[in-house]
């Protein structure tokens, strides 16, 4: 093999004896890949669990897809290997003769070594920032997979021959879908591959095993240069694309893809360590409990409760935020209730109840929503941190949204400045809460509306900068309570804004818990009235109301519901 050792010896070479065999537990699965699961050895350490692997026990071979995750080894599998034995083994530590610590590459070099996806050369050298070819690629992309290479298919490419060392995994990468050629007849084995197209080879790859990382927008000033052709194949590999620092604004560096540039060895190791970190996807074991490792219900909901699908994916599976059925956003309120009365959705998470809107298209469709609570969350109103005045009634809020009855703070208890109201579009969930607790079938009066803030964080930020000097004045908003402390790392709201007491009762945790404070309300999750008892939706519903439930309720920021 050129310029390579044989995998076998360097697998000899690089995997530690230290390990413990179970009887393994196979999760069947009809894809191409499938997923093996075995009781972790308590003899490992708690702190060496990260750097463990697993390997079949009869060849010894290194899995790269696997991971330790809540006491157990997880592998993802060719599915004719689902019946093999895997075992636990710490790699031994590798280190190339070329390595040089003042470059951080080598350690991606080093860690895809210790299960022989990247080979060195016959002087045992990394050389990271050489080329690449498309054969060597396509070694290591079916290496990493861990894909059998024992048979020999034909290929319709006249530059691949039968006794090239390259023959096997391009026939197999070719039968699999994982590569085309440069033509019908022609592969170019030995032209240098370039970013975009090992980006295409991996993304193929893990398509081809069920695997994909979380979608993310790309940050990168070049990244419409991106060929038609690789633009899917970057969405599924999510952050692991390499690039380059772009310093032509030193004050506001960016990076750039260069996708046509020739890709080097840390090019193609850098996107393989990363999926193997943040592609695979493994059930917890109250996954499993609840039958989400089988399916998980389509979700959407609020813009403030997109932390709790955030949450919930990520308590309920190893990388969750990777899995396919992870919304990349929630569609808010008003639009989110919608799709659950037009059947396009199983479930939302809902900050408030929903708008009269809302229930007369329900009942026009015949459709009986339900309820279910899930979480405490309140109403709040807000100002400038810098204004003296401490809370309101209810009575004044309904007087200055409906009737617009007041110019001034001093008029409801606060200082001499100017009062400007701001209010929320008609279809968002906080003008739903304002419907339920002051509108009582009114409209917010027009000259309010002229102040509509048209999403939750331009209400934040709409106040924040709304204060004037001369006259003198403090502008008025509302929101939900857990949005509001959420958005601090993003808009500094506990330094810039205060929350005002309502009916002489401030809002925090043990308040709105309580009661006490007259605006506190539930975080549901909301179905159809008409969902099966057996649904998936039902069973989200049920797992949301247990210990792990509500620790992802906190763990989204929001208040757990007192038992």
């Amino acid at each position: 093999m050129k310029r390579l050792v044989s995998l076998l010896l360097v697998l000899t070479m690089v995997l530690s004896l230290t390990t413990v065999v179970f009887a393994e537990e196979t999760v069947p699965d009809e894809g191409n890949f499938t997923m093996i699961k075995i009781p972790f050895p308590e003899e490992i350490e708690l702190r060496d669990r990260w750097r463990t692997k697993a390997r079949f026990k009869d060849s010894g071979q290194a899995i790269t897809l696997s991971a330790y995750y809540e006491d157990y080894m997880f592998a993802t599998v060719p599915v004719e290997d689902k019946n093999r034995e895997i075992e636990v083994f710490i790699p031994d530590e590798i280190q190339f003769t070329d390595y040089n610590p003042e470059y951080f590459e080598f350690y991606i070099m080093e860690e895809l070594s210790k299960t022989g996806v990247i080979l060195g050369n016959e002087k045992g050298e990394a050389k990271p920032f050489d080329n690449v070819t498309r054969a060597e690629a396509v070694a290591m992309v079916i290496r990493f997979l861990g894909l059998h290479t024992g048979e020999y298919k034909e290929l319709p490419f006249e530059d691949v021959n039968r006794n090239d060392w390259f023959y096997q995994v391009v026939s197999k990468a070719y039968d699999c879908k994982i590569v085309v050629g440069d033509s019908e007849t022609t592969f170019s084995p030995n032209r240098n591959v370039t970013r975009e197209e090992i980006t295409v080879m991996i993304a193929r790859g893990l398509s081809y095993a069920d695997l994909r990382c979380a979608e993310v927008e790309i940050h990168a000033t070049d990244k419409d240069k991106i060929s038609d052709w690789a633009k899917e194949a970057y969405k599924l590999i999510g952050s692991c694309y390499p690039s380059d620092p772009d310093i032509t604004d030193p004050e506001q560096p960016e990076r750039l893809l260069n996708p046509q540039k020739d890709a080097s060895r840390y090019d193609v190791a850098y996107i393989l360590e990363n999926c193997a970190d943040l592609c695979q996807r493994y059930p917890s074991d109250i996954a499993v409990q609840f039958g989400f490792d089988k399916d998980m219900p389509v979700i959407d909901g609020s813009t403030s409760t997109y932390p709790f699908t955030q949450s919930v994916y990520t308590a309920l599976f190893y990388n969750g935020m990777s899995h396919e059925k992870l919304p990349v956003k929630h569609s808010k309120s008003h639009v989110s209730y919608q799709r659950l009365i037009n059947g396009e959705v199983d479930m939302i998470f809902a900050s408030v109840y929903p708008a009269s809107d809302i229930l007369k298209m329900a009942e026009e469709k015949g459709v009986e929503l339900e309820l279910i609570p899930i979480a405490y969350d309140a109403m709040i109103f807000f100002t400038n941190m810098e204004n003296p005045a401490k809370g309101l009634t209810t009575e004044q809020i309904s007087n200055i949204y409906v009737n617009n009855a007041y110019e001034n703070w001093n008029e409801v208890g606060g200082p001499d400045a100017l009062l400007y109201p701001y209010c929320r579009n008609n279809d968002s969930g906080s003008h739903a809460q304002m419907e339920k607790h002051f509108l009582k079938g009114n409209e917010i009066h027009p000259e309010v509306q002229n102040e509509t803030s048209y999403t939750m964080s331009n209400i934040l930020t709409d106040v924040q900068g709304a204060k004037t000097e001369n006259p003198l004045g403090y502008a008025l908003g509302y929101s939900i309570y857990y949005y509001f402390h959420n958005m601090d790392l993003f808009y500094d709201t506990s330094k810039t804004l205060k929350l005002l007491e309502i009916d002489g009762v401030a809002p925090n945790d043990d308040t709105i818990a309580s009661g006490e404070y007259p605006l506190s309300n539930n975080t549901y999750i909301v179905l159809r009235k008409d969902t099966p008892k057996d649904h998936i939706a039902r069973k989200m519903a049920e797992f949301m109301l247990t210990e792990a439930g509500q620790q992802c309720v906190e763990n989204a920021g929001f208040g757990k519901l007192k038992k």
